[in-house]
């Protein structure tokens, strides 16, 4: 049945472009074969014996059960041979030992006329049978019969009265016939029909074979017209064959004229078949497919940005045949084949770079820094990875002050260690910087790292006093202050502090909140920063090429230094923070007020505030190891390559700010840089760090 696609019957020409399936098909139970193997060597080696072959009922090559074959076409699986005459019971000698060369010149020997006849040195030898020349009604089979002496070399001189048959016949049964069963009903009464039999081809013992078994030009009909008689009275339609199709591709229809005729063709009035269906004289119908347009995918847009065209290819195409003629295809219908695209608006990227800020140092070397930033259209803020980091303009530089000059400072005298008898005042004393009349506007006492430079002797940082004699028998006693613990950098002095009477003896009588202090911290100068710029160019140069943890003795100390992109030529100092990332973050809070001018919650986090969250500079970012400068001992804060920012936007190392309230609220970003790894001073806005190991 030819059906549509909705899976609806439809006209067969509508399927009269594709193959049309068989409606009968053989059918037929598993049959086996015999198949026989090649003979084995006869079973003895002189006069009659046995020769065998293996045989075995297959279908397709695969062994099966006997009963599946002919029992009566088995080939046979033994048979008689012949082999060499066996020698006789005496010596007899041998071919080459007979006199006069027999028997090859029998002329010479006066007995030759009695050579040629038949003796026991000449026997018939007979081959195997061959198969049988048909494989039913009878047959023959023939063998090889040959003469020969008792070496086995083929003469003439067997007894030809004795010779074996050379053929003999074979019968493998009878021959399969055409059997046949009774027709069946005819399909109509009267007006002709069809009845059928059943016809097939069996052995006479019933075995049912496949038709190529016997004779098809002998096979009987297995259909037949019947009751070819005109039915008395009858009026029917007539159907004329359809016409062509109205077109000669796609969709269409097709015509056929109807008539009403009696029983014998003669046509009358349609009214006569009015108790009659009357069947159509229109259908649709399908020739093969029409042409159309293919157009494949749009090509990629002509430019990046802005506006550009994209095209296509366009062809003229047959299902089932491919392209063909483009005049096969209406012009009015064919696609464009180029059409206007719009990409992203084309914008420029580039960094800008503010003035430089004054050097951080006010005599000596130091550094001076800038902001650079990444801008697009309209000088619009963007990302820096719009501009890329090839050219990022730099952010810091050296600089260079005038020679440093360094005073004694000191501070206020402290209140008497005792208010009654003798004590000690204490006050700061350090070497400072002394500014220069050009930076006299910039001057801020700092501590120095040189100072053996200030002038002698080195003012006291502690004298006694006695304020009045002590009315009480007990009071604390303190001594003077010893050095400090370490020359350089920050450590710690002692005094020796006790409890005494007016008389000088020991007593346990003071009272302990009166108790001075025993302990204070105290820094004589700065230590000498190590200059040991380029360790990790350095190891690079003596052939190291991976990353990763080195180490570096500076005046007896063994400091660990992290060296990064040692693959290249400019290799970067880094320090692993070994308190980790969980100590070391900075952030930029982003909640910020909707009225500025309140401080609720006197300024705690809570994300239940009336807050919106909108804040650009907003961002969380944790450290697991900072940049080194090794010329100044500085931490380059804005290098972020072992950083982490977990929302917003990166935050430098040990910056922190917010935009919470214009009111005076407590600080809500938070930063910390832990104390172990580094100190950092200047507060959140541009903050100076230095590494503890160093200081």
């Amino acid at each position: 049945i030819c059906r549509d696609a909705q899976g609806g019957v439809a006209d067969e020409s509508y399927c009269a472009h594709l193959p049309r399936p068989p409606e009968f098909s053989t059918c037929f139970s598993p049959c086996g074969q015999w198949h026989a193997g090649e003979w084995s060597a006869c079973s003895v080696t002189c006069s009659v014996g046995r020769t065998t072959r293996h045989v075995v009922c297959s279908d397709y090559h695969q062994p099966v059960d006997q009963s599946l074959c002919d029992p009566d076409e088995r080939p046979a699986a033994e048979q008689e041979c012949t082999a060499a005459p066996c020698p006789s019971a005496y010596n007899r000698q041998h071919i080459y030992e007979q006199p006069y060369g027999y028997p090859q010149d029998p002329g010479r020997h006066p007995g030759h006329s009695s050579w040629n006849v038949p003796s026991a040195d000449n026997q018939w030898r007979t081959g195997p049978w061959g198969a049988c020349s048909s494989t039913c009604a009878g047959g023959f089979q023939r063998r090889v019969v040959v003469c020969q002496d008792a070496d086995g070399r083929s003469n003439s001189y067997c007894d030809e009265r004795v010779k074996p048959a050379e053929s003999k016949s074979c019968d493998s049964g009878p021959c399969p016939l055409w059997n046949y069963g009774v027709w069946g009903e005819c399909t109509q009464t009267c007006g002709g029909g069809r009845k059928t039999r059943l016809v097939v081809c069996q052995r006479p013992s019933g075995q049912r074979l496949n038709d190529y078994n016997c004779d098809v030009l002998d096979k009987p009909h297995d259909v037949e017209q019947c009751n070819l008689q005109s039915c008395p009275g009858a009026a029917s339609w007539h159907r004329r064959p359809w016409k062509p199709c109205s077109v000669s591709c796609g969709r269409g229809t097709k015509q056929r004229e109807i008539a009403c005729v009696f029983q014998n063709q003669t046509q009358i009035k349609d009214a006569y078949c009015g108790h009659l269906p009357r069947p159509r004289a229109q259908k649709a119908c399908r020739a093969r497919g029409c042409p159309a347009w293919k157009a494949n995918r749009w090509r990629e847009c002509s430019v990046t940005c802005g506006s550009g065209v994209q095209q296509r290819d366009v062809y003229c195409r047959l299902k089932g045949s491919g392209r063909v003629r483009e005049d096969l295809c209406s012009p009015h219908l064919r696609p464009p084949t180029v059409q206007v695209c719009q990409t992203a608006e084309c914008t420029r990227y580039t960094w800008v770079a503010s003035e430089w800020e004054q050097c951080n140092a006010t005599c000596g070397e130091g550094m001076k820094s800038r902001k650079v930033r990444c801008i697009g259209p309209g000088l619009t803020p963007a990302h820096d990875d719009r501009c890329g980091p090839s050219t990022r303009p730099p952010s810091l530089h050296h600089c260079r002050e005038e020679p440093c000059l360094y005073t004694w400072t000191t501070g206020e005298w402290s209140q008497c260690s005792a208010s009654c008898g003798v004590g000690y005042q204490q006050r700061f004393v350090s070497c400072s910087l002394m500014p220069s009349s050009s930076h006299s506007q910039r001057f801020h006492a700092q501590p120095s790292s040189a100072g053996k430079i200030c002038p002698q002797p080195h003012p006291p940082a502690t004298q006694p006093c006695l304020l009045t004699e002590c009315p009480h028998s007990s009071y604390w006693k303190v001594g003077p202050w010893t050095e400090c613990s370490l020359t350089c950098g920050a450590g710690v002095m002692e005094r020796r502090v006790e409890c005494v009477t007016s008389k000088g003896q020991m007593s346990k009588h003071c009272r302990p909140s009166d108790r001075p202090e025993s302990q204070a911290a105290c820094q004589e100068r700065q230590c000498e920063l190590p200059t040991f710029n380029l360790v990790c160019k350095k190891i690079h140069k003596s052939g190291v090429r991976m990353d990763g943890e080195y180490y570096l003795k500076v005046k007896f100390r063994t400091l660990q230094i992290y060296c990064a992109e040692m693959q290249t030529d400019f290799p970067k100092e880094y320090v692993t923070l070994r308190s980790g990332q969980t100590d070391n973050y900075s952030e930029v809070y982003g909640h910020r007020l909707i009225s500025p001018f309140e401080c609720p919650y006197n300024g705690s986090r809570r994300q239940d505030c009336d807050c919106r969250n909108d804040y650009l500079a907003a961002g969380y970012t944790l450290f697991h190891k900072v940049r080194l400068d090794l010329n100044s001992l500085r931490i380059m804060i804005t290098d972020l390559r072992f950083s982490q920012t977990i929302h917003g936007r990166p935050v430098p190392f040990a910056t922190a700010g917010d935009c919470y309230s214009a009111a005076k609220c407590p600080q809500v970003g938070q930063v910390m840089p832990h104390g172990n790894d580094v100190v950092c001073r200047g507060g959140g806005g541009n903050p100076t760090c230095l590494l503890t190991d160093y200081i």
